[in-house]
């Protein structure tokens, strides 16, 4: 087998689980993705800054993330098996990515970054939906 048809091949197979395990690429997904990963940098520079860089904490932070994960896609075949549309798959994504988005917030201010109020107010509607607006 060529090497572009085995790539291909694994390509295909991932999109494949992407869409039958997360409900699609979309940008929800993608930016859950980043969040998450941009979350766990920001935490091992937090850890390295404080030396209290730990792989135990480490790998308890990527398990986090894996279930939440997991959670998406328990979202998405509950929505397969009532009809839901991606209503409540959408309600996990953005739920996750206001957490994550709040949780990158924390961790810039251990760094040292001030934080736009602004965007603070905006992940925390993310996360808690429309229970507090933003102005």
């Amino acid at each position: 087998m060529k090497w572009d048809k085995l790539i291909s091949s694994i390509i295909a197979v991932c999109g494949s689980v992407i869409n039958y395990l997360w409900g699609g690429w979309d940008l929800a997904l993608k930016t859950l993705l980043l969040f998450m990963a941009l979350d766990y940098m920001l935490g091992v520079i937090c850890g390295y800054q404080d030396r209290k860089l730990s792989s135990e904490t480490a790998f308890k932070g990527i398990i986090k993330k894996i279930t939440m994960l997991i959670i998406v896609a328990v979202a998405v075949s509950l929505d397969n098996v009532i009809n839901a549309q991606g209503l409540i798959r959408g309600l996990s994504l953005f739920y996750y990515i206001g957490t994550e988005g709040i949780s990158i917030l924390e961790n810039s201010g251990k760094v040292g970054i001030p934080i736009p109020e602004k965007l603070r107010d905006a992940l925390i509607q993310l996360k808690e939906g429309n229970k507090k607006e933003v102005k």
